[in-house]
């Protein structure tokens, strides 16, 4: 394993039909970040989910402390809660988009596609991390997720990564492939 997944919250401020956090429950990050820090050498990157870790009030002190410990950090957010000084706190961000922004909106709630469309753009012009596309194609968005293609082709991520349900197999797509038709 190269990673852990850490869900620091599952405090959320959108309520998507199909999210599989459980929305209740208190998470000890105190905990989870002693153990992580316990894998020092074993793993590069601790990637935070949640629910949305923007809600969490000392994100910053805990990307910090995991990066001191010679981790790497991804944030994984819906993208519509933007505190720009975050960047100096992570070394990627993974935003969830699940289709073209007809899709997304109907889906998450109307405005959400913008915001993190907006968000995407600001950490990829600003050159501040990695920036990282997250989709989930399931039945019902494949020809969202094919609208969504030029979209990700202007905002040019440094990945696309499709996970095919909650469950399944995650298909990371190098933007290089998106260039052209």
């Amino acid at each position: 394993m190269n990673h852990i997944l850490f869900p620091i919250t599952w405090a959320c401020n959108l309520k998507c039909p199909d999210c599989c956090a459980p929305r209740k429950g208190e998470i000890d990050t105190e905990k989870c970040v002693s153990n992580i820090l316990s894998k020092k050498g074993e793993v590069e990157w601790v990637y935070i989910t949640g629910g949305e870790p923007f809600m969490v009030p000392n994100l910053f002190d805990i990307c910090d402390t995991i990066r001191e410990a010679g981790f790497k950090v991804g944030v994984t957010t819906n993208g519509t809660i933007f505190k720009s000084e975050i960047a100096d706190h992570v070394d990627r961000f993974g935003v969830s988009l699940d289709g073209d922004e007809e899709y997304h909106d109907a889906y998450r709630g109307e405005g959400v596609f913008k915001k993190a469309t907006d968000f995407l753009k600001f950490v990829k012009e600003s050159g501040i991390c990695e920036t990282v596309v997250m989709s989930v194609a399931f039945k019902g968005n494949e020809e969202a997720l094919f609208k969504l293609k030029p979209i990700v082709k202007e905002i040019d991520p440094d990945y696309w990564q499709i996970q095919r349900d909650i469950n399944d197999e995650t298909i990371i797509i190098n933007p290089e492939l998106l260039k052209g038709d």
